[in-house]
């Protein structure tokens, strides 16, 4: 099946996939500086990868505007 989520919100993505019954895992990523806060409300989608029959996503927060 095909679905792209990449750049949507995970809430909204998660919801998509459950609807069309497809098998997931998910991981997040994280900045390797810590030069921009990220957002606290909320991952989205970064990356999406089938692997079998198991889509593989990837979240990352938002970076927010500004440096620490």
């Amino acid at each position: 099946m095909e679905i792209d989520v990449v750049g949507m919100s995970w809430d909204f993505a998660k919801s998509l996939l459950c609807k069309a019954n497809i098998r997931y895992n998910q991981s997040i990523t994280y900045p390797t500086k810590d030069f921009f806060p990220l957002e606290d409300k909320g991952y989205y989608v970064v990356r999406q990868k089938w692997q079998d029959d198991i889509l593989e996503i990837t979240l990352a927060a938002r970076l927010l505007k500004g440096g620490v």
